[in-house]
């Protein structure tokens, strides 16, 4: 079984007591090993809540300024060189703290800074276009207080705003006001003169219209002179400006490596904190609580006796729910992100990491069944997939498991394409004692004449052993279903598995004799009609043990197991139809690339050549990387698709929770700042 399914590993509820005195060091021992799953154990005296209401501000506040700190960077990943010992943590985080606050309080006043020069700079820019505009339809001879005026008798404004809503404005205007206007761009510039008793109308036009007033000094300076000015003026902003970016990029990066660590040993305190909420603190010891995996176990203690020697921990019963911590052989491991993807398992329950990883190898190599795509897969994994600006973070556990996945899932499609003589669409054969590419649809003999396992070019071929596949795929499901029934004495999971299976097994040749006139098996027309005997005997246990699980309801029910099984194998028929959609799009890809080189060689014998060379290569190239793209994505999402909804959950719920130790973890490459 252990080739099928593994079994998790076994996990012991403990109670650790220790002195309250040695809280401290008991909580470095625990976090530096990492085996224990902590969980809530109990009250804490109002002493204890007091102290970790203090510890518990202290940890937000220095959260909060790291997430504050980080804002401020476009994302990037830090390689960390600093270690940092358990002992030093909190001297470390009053250090950081302190540095950061002063880091913060740069940078904010450097950003607000930047603000300021951004919207004068902006101003001055409105200003420019409205003086230019005004020089040209009015008058270069105003001067520049003459532009915004507010006087007993008389007002002047100078307005800015997007033409579709300036238009009804200049229509609208009071005849007791004088308006000019001009056009930059999209936007219109208004300069208007009126008494001052139609001010308080003008205002409510200019707000409907959605126009803004741009204000003018009290200069008494001609509009030639103070547009001098303002171009030194900007000109002076711009370089301030530049400056600032310069002085903030200059913080930014000088302080990359301080934020990283700072984020590191923030999660860390959070876990610290996580951990000092669970413990139940009474007046003299401390006492923490959680699962320990049994390997680990004499690991802990003999850790505990060389470093606290003062302390008890024992085996305790509990109701609570253990978490699962998955135990596979190594080239097994990557497979374990689906296994976490559809749901870790139950207590009690098999992990199907074995299972997963075999028949998502089959899968996507049937699918992916071409040498050359599955070589090319490998390469775009290994040298391209981290460069390629889609992966936030090529260091992340989940992304280095994936990443591994499918380094093996091009290995897997390599080997499915020797195995049916596909390379790129194209097959490998011998003839005259040479070796010869040829279209693989042209060719019947395997690689040195030895013929394909895999029959790409035969349709019917192709289909029937898909729908084997799934038969078989599909009854595996129902075995483990039938024996996980037997562990967990259910006479009717039992029943219904079994007589599914019983039926299945006399019912299928007698199916296939009968109707399709096809002997699966050299027996006589008497020995086929005893198998339908047993396959009507298979149906009832089925319908007995149905009725057993579902109650009266199960006299109906039993029918849609049957069809269930039909529509779950045709199913499988996706292995088929995937494939040699794959295999056809490259043969075809390669006659219509050949086909461009004999167009253009036929034009002139040595430039249509060339010229019909380079474009065969281009297209060729393209057209195949398109093809292994997209069945490289069919192919992983189809496999997936097989595994999750067709196989698992014939016997298999994955309602457990993760394994998650109690640990120091200082990641060596530490992401900042949110990717875009």
């Amino acid at each position: 079984m252990k080739l099928i399914v593994s079994v998790p590993e076994r996990l012991y509820y403990v109670r650790l007591l220790v002195p309250k005195d040695l809280s401290s060091k008991t909580t470095n021992t625990l976090q530096s090993l990492g085996v224990m799953h902590v969980e809530t154990s109990g009250e804490l005296s109002e002493e204890d809540k007091e102290k970790l209401k203090n510890y518990a501000e202290k940890v937000r506040a220095f959260s909060n300024l790291v997430d504050i700190i980080e804002s401020y960077y476009k994302f990037t990943v830090v390689d960390l060189k600093r270690e940092v010992s358990l002992e030093d943590l909190d001297r470390v985080v009053n250090e950081l703290h302190l540095k950061l606050s002063k880091v913060r309080q740069e940078i904010e006043n450097l950003v607000s800074n930047k603000k300021k020069l951004s919207d004068e700079i902006s101003k001055c820019l409105k200003q420019v276009k409205a003086l230019e505009v005004i020089k040209r339809e009015v008058s270069e001879n105003l001067r520049v207080f003459e532009l915004s005026f507010a006087g007993e008798a008389l007002f002047s404004v100078v307005a800015l705003g997007k033409s579709q809503d300036i238009e009804p404005l200049i229509t609208s205007i009071p005849r007791d006001v004088v308006v000019k206007w001009g056009f930059v761009g999209d936007e219109t510039i208004v300069f208007m003169v009126g008494v001052s008793s139609a001010w308080k109308e003008v205002q409510e036009l200019l707000s409907k219209a959605r126009a803004e007033i741009i204000e003018f000094p009290k200069q008494d300076s001609p509009i030639s002179e103070y547009l001098n000015y303002l171009s030194k003026h900007i000109e002076e902003l711009r370089a301030a400006l530049e400056k600032t970016d310069n002085e903030l990029e200059k913080i930014l990066r000088d302080n990359l490596e301080l934020l990283a660590l700072a984020k590191v040993i923030s999660d860390l305190i959070k876990s610290r904190l996580d951990f000092l909420l669970s413990a139940a603190s009474g007046e003299y010891l401390l006492a923490v609580e959680g699962w320990i995996p049994e390997e680990s176990l004499k690991t802990l203690e003999n850790r505990l006796s060389s470093e606290i020697s003062t302390y008890l921990i024992v085996k305790v019963s509990t109701d609570k729910k253990p978490p699962s911590k998955l135990k596979n052989p190594r080239p097994l491991k990557p497979f374990e992100l689906l296994t976490r993807f559809y749901g870790l398992p139950s207590p009690g329950e098999w992990d199907p990491t074995p299972i997963l990883t075999y028949s998502f190898l089959a899968f996507f190599g049937f699918i992916m069944a071409d040498a050359v795509y599955g070589l090319i897969l490998l390469l775009i994994v290994k040298y391209v997939l981290d460069r390629s600006g889609f992966i936030d973070n090529p260091y992340s556990p989940n992304y280095i498991s994936l990443k591994k996945m499918l380094l093996m899932l091009g290995l897997s499609s390599t080997i499915f394409g020797v195995l049916s003589n596909t390379f790129a669409g194209y097959s490998v054969c011998f003839e005259g004692g040479r070796v010869m590419l040829v279209i693989a649809s042209e060719v019947s003999s395997g690689l040195i004449n030895i013929p394909s396992l895999i029959n790409l070019s035969d349709p019917m071929f192709f289909l029937v052993l898909a729908l084997v596949i799934g038969l078989v795929h599909i009854n595996l499901g129902y075995v483990l279903s039938v024996i996980i029934g037997v562990k967990a004495r259910d006479l009717g999971r039992v029943l219904s598995g079994a007589g599914l299976i019983i039926s299945e097994i006399f019912g299928i040749p007698y199916v296939l004799h009968e109707f399709l006139r096809y002997d699966l098996l050299p027996l006589s027309n008497e020995a086929y009609t005893y198998m339908l005997y047993a396959s009507l005997i298979g149906v009832l246990v089925m319908i007995i043990g149905t009725v057993k699980s579902l109650g009266g309801i199960g006299l109906f029910m039993w029918i849609f197991n049957i069809t269930g099984l039909l529509g779950d194998v045709l199913s499988y028929s996706r292995i088929a139809g995937l494939g040699i959609a794959t295999y056809v799009m490259a043969v075809n890809f390669n006659k219509l690339s050949f086909s461009v080189y004999e167009y253009f060689s036929g034009l002139a014998p040595l430039a249509g050549a060339v010229l019909g060379l380079v474009i065969m290569i281009v297209i060729a190239v393209f057209m195949n990387m398109f093809n292994l793209v997209f069945g490289a994505i069919g192919g992983f999402v189809h496999s997936m698709r097989l595994c999750f909804v067709e196989f698992l959950p014939k016997w298999y719920d994955g309602n457990g929770r993760e394994f998650t130790p109690f640990a120091l973890k200082i990641e060596k490459h530490v992401t900042l700042g949110k990717s875009v």
